[in-house]
């Protein structure tokens, strides 16, 4: 379903400057890929590019917030997951834990804060991409909390009551009239949620955090979609990237010839 231009329908989305699509190449170090969105704010923020869109994946990690980086032996905690083959990375937005790594999608929606818009206009903007996203493979979604799921949140998207999308937002600027909007989705596409589960599990247990999540309030794409079980994972996420670049470049009117910009791979 083609979705027609969000600028059109939302006139508080449109700039001076047009929005562009970013999708870098994999950034091996966890905490700069968790930096990267971080940095792209700052530039939409000091006018030094326009509105962006960045639909990325991230190495195998856990990814914190500041205020998780906070916790009780939480240095020790990522030497031990380090060594388990889970680096610990720390993000601007809020939340919770999140796992990331192969199977996991990630978009990052950056703009300046327009007068009339607020947090709830950019949970509901996500939650609008990746409902169609989702329609597209015939699953209808939901958005609202689900008991036990890492990172849960009134703007998770679910079906079958599993939590499918975590959302996250950041304001970055001193005064209303110079802020930046980061609006951050997960999508789980293929993810070992056993694993990746009982890892931010154990980060807790590390850091005397007595919370602990349930791997079967999350679901997947895949789990979702049992035709395409005979694609391998790198070839399913891969189809499921280019599904949503498509749909974010009819939403936001972005033009579909590609151009090489340093390593931003911009559309």
């Amino acid at each position: 379903m083609t979705l027609p231009p969000l600028c059109n329908r939302l006139p508080t989305l449109q700039f001076a400057h047009p929005w562009q699509l970013i999708r870098p190449e994999l950034i091996s170090d966890p905490q700069l890929s968790a930096q990267y969105d971080e940095d792209l704010l700052l530039k939409v923020g000091r006018g030094e590019i326009g509105p962006s869109i960045c639909i990325k994946s991230e190495p195998r990690c856990l990814v914190v917030t500041r205020r998780e980086a906070r916790m009780d032996n939480f240095d020790q905690a990522c030497v031990t997951l380090a060594a388990e083959g889970w680096p610990v990375a720390v993000r601007c937005t809020g939340g919770s834990c999140v796992p990331q790594g192969p199977g996991m999608l990630n978009l990052s929606l950056m703009h300046p804060g327009p007068a009339q818009w607020s947090l709830q206009d950019g949970y509901q903007l996500l939650c609008e991409l990746f409902g169609r996203l989702l329609a597209g493979y015939d699953i209808e979604a939901t958005s609202g909390e689900v008991s036990g799921s890492f990172c849960d949140g009134r703007y998770n998207l679910q079906t079958g009551g599993k939590k499918l999308v975590g959302t996250a937002q950041r304001w970055a600027g001193g005064q209303r009239e110079t802020a930046a909007v980061l609006a951050h989705a997960c999508l789980l596409v293929d993810l070992d949620l056993h694993e990746a589960t009982a890892k931010i599990n154990r980060l807790y247990q590390l850091c005397n955090n007595p919370q602990r999540f349930d791997a079967a309030a999350c679901t997947t794409l895949r789990a979702a979609q049992p035709q395409s079980s005979q694609l391998d994972r790198e070839t399913f996420t891969r189809s499921v990237e280019q599904r949503l670049a498509t749909l974010v470049s009819e939403a936001f009117a972005i033009p579909s010839p590609e151009k090489t910009v340093g390593r931003w791979r911009v559309r």
